[in-house]
């Protein structure tokens, strides 16, 4: 499973600035999309194995 942290937004200044010093890097946004097409496909491939042994 991932993670939620990224997906979690703190509005108060001391949790950003503790965010920046502990954030990595950005990665190119074409291993973003990437990430997305196998998590995707990981689910649907999942939701198919699922509901074929529940429709069996």
């Amino acid at each position: 499973m991932n993670r939620l942290s990224p997906l979690i937004t703190r509005s108060s200044a001391r949790a950003v600035a503790m965010d920046s010093w502990i954030a990595e890097p950005a990665s190119e946004p074409s291993t973003d999309l990437l990430d997305d097409l196998k998590l995707f496909a990981l689910g649907w491939l999942g939701g198919l194995v699922f509901f074929g042994t529940l429709l069996a």
